[in-house]
């Protein structure tokens, strides 16, 4: 595959980033601070967010899997979902001057919109992975330059977005939200259609028959028992997801965690900043490494090496505790090259549970598939939040107090003792996992003969 078709699909995922991770860093901030909405309302619209966007995936690539263009199936859907989603950026940072309930609709309703924005690009462009290339190799190549994107557009927002906030609001954050997020938003808008430009997908040999899609839109109940029996029967797709579900959650868990570690342990909230600009910084660098162990030796090499590195940064930090925002960073670093392997393969192993199915039961489902592991990945993140503020409460943390030296102890078994457990289940998974380079050269052999 030339490296400009590379390119053009990862640039894909840069824009959407750009958003994505300007909700995650500001988006309580802004709807606390700048809004003026209940700390506890805006956490209810930042998890019902969450929740829709989690249950939207799988809508989305269900319907992603029944489209038939001209463009292909998933191109479609970036073609005309970037001018969509930018103009949700802008409305998800727009302030609401009105009566309570007035601004707390509005933005749960504008939330609402961005987190379906983004999946209606987002979704397509994952599950078009599988549409673009079979090769194993391949994949994996495509995977480590769209994860190069991602932390790249996660890089512009630590060092970027807030400032573009100071410099377009001159004093004021309710006007310079917005305008910051317009400027990423249409940025998002334009990588995504550059990615449309860019990228093919292959002819649709071997498709389901028309006249079979025609019957299974006037019997959907009975289409939606086959796509479940089809899931249920894939051994490769449910250890992932599985796998998705321990890592994500306890991922988003321990990331939650880091700015209660900078502000309640370190003493300066900011150096959240300099935790997850080095983060950043790591999982850039350390890209090659997990492209280069992946193309030696295998994926699942990659998803237990990165998960068990994970761990061991997480465990140096309950043991050393540092007291120093280098020291802390270097191991969150550690940290972080050891999640970046997992965040790097487990699309490209996505990919691989599509063919494996379509092996065991003769029917492909890119979309539904990419969606339910998202889904896995979205929700696993929420519920794990939701948890993380309840266990906050019961060790007897209260906000803006100081900590007690128990309380202390508590969030670092909380914040990393907890999330290594869960990260060493995920790894234990890929025992019983398929799909090897051998045995996936035979299958798509297989299919092609068939």
């Amino acid at each position: 595959m030339p490296v400009s078709t590379k390119l053009g699909y990862g640039i894909g995922i840069f824009g959407p980033m750009l958003g994505w991770v300007a909700a995650t860093q500001y988006l309580m901030y802004f709807y606390t601070d700048v809004a003026g909405i209940d700390p506890a309302r805006a956490g209810l619209i930042f998890m019902l967010g969450m929740v829709w966007d989690a249950i939207s995936d799988p809508l989305i690539g269900t319907f992603a899997d029944k489209t038939r263009t001209r463009w292909g199936k998933y191109r479609p859907y970036l073609l005309f979902g970037a001018v969509p989603f930018a103009l949700s950026v802008f409305l998800v940072f727009t302030p609401y001057w009105g009566s309570e309930a007035g601004i707390f609709w509005f933005a749960l309703i504008t939330c609402l919109l961005f987190r379906t924005g983004y999946t209606v690009v987002y979704m397509p462009y994952t599950a078009m992975i599988a549409r673009m290339t079979t090769s194993y190799d391949v994949r994996t190549s495509l995977t480590a330059v769209k994860t190069a994107f991602v932390f790249a557009g996660n890089l512009v927002v630590s060092f970027g977005f807030y400032s573009l906030v100071l410099f377009f609001g001159a004093g004021s954050e309710a006007r310079g939200f917005p305008l910051a997020a317009l400027v990423i938003g249409l940025f998002g808008a334009i990588t995504t259609l550059i990615c449309f430009a860019q990228t093919r997908e292959a002819p649709e040999d071997g498709e389901t028959p028309a006249g079979q899609l025609a019957a299974d839109r006037r019997s959907n109940l009975k289409a939606l028992f086959r796509v479940f029996a089809d899931l249920a029967g894939n051994r490769a797709f449910l250890l992932l997801f599985f796998g998705v579900c321990l890592f994500g959650g306890f991922y988003g868990l321990e990331l939650a965690m880091t700015a209660y570690f900078a502000k309640y342990w370190l003493g300066d909230a900011g150096h959240t900043r300099t935790i997850f600009t080095v983060q950043a910084l790591t999982s850039l660098a350390s890209i090659p490494l997990w492209l280069w162990l992946a193309k030696v030796h295998s994926k699942t090499l990659v998803w237990v090496s990165g998960i068990l590195l994970a761990t061991f940064g997480l465990v140096l930090v309950f043991l050393l505790r540092p007291t120093s925002v280098e020291a802390l960073s270097a191991l969150y670093a550690v940290k972080n090259a050891g999640a970046t392997g997992f965040i790097m393969i487990f699309y490209a192993m996505t990919a691989d549970t599509v063919d494996w199915g379509e092996w065991v039961r003769g029917r492909r489902h890119e979309g539904v598939i990419f969606g339910a592991i998202s889904f896995a990945n979205k929700f696993s993140a929420g519920v794990a939040t939701g948890v993380l503020g309840l266990t906050l409460s019961l060790i007897g943390f209260v906000a803006n107090e100081n900590p007690s030296a128990g309380v202390i102890d508590g969030m670092f078994v909380v914040g990393t003792l907890v999330p290594a457990i869960g990260f060493c289940l995920a790894a234990l998974l890929m025992r019983w996992y398929p799909v090897t380079r051998d045995r996936h050269a035979q299958l798509i052999a297989e299919v092609e003969a068939r």
